[in-house]
């Protein structure tokens, strides 16, 4: 079986061939709200999932600092294109 190269990655639907340009093919509301969500809900994630299973204080830090990085290049993303979309108005 053959397997497509141009399409390896895929993020809410939108098939990419890497992570990033799946992150800058979102909308810059849903990418906004979906990092700002992920820095506010994160760590009450961990919270609830240390009674589930024990995470050590450094598997937390790992698992947090993921998220946090991921969050923050959703967040980026959103600002990079309000402002280019600003910048070309005036």
């Amino acid at each position: 079986m053959k397997r497509n190269s141009t399409n390896r990655f895929s993020l809410l639907g939108i098939k990419t061939k890497n992570m990033l340009d799946g992150i800058k093919a979102l909308p810059e509301k849903v990418a906004f709200t979906i990092g700002l969500s992920l820095i506010l809900c994160s760590p009450l994630c961990l919270f609830f999932m240390s009674f589930l299973f024990p995470l050590g204080n450094g598997t937390k830090m790992i698992i947090g600092s993921v998220v946090y990085f991921f969050a923050l290049l959703l967040i980026l993303s959103a600002a990079d294109k309000r402002h280019s979309r600003i910048g070309k108005k005036t």
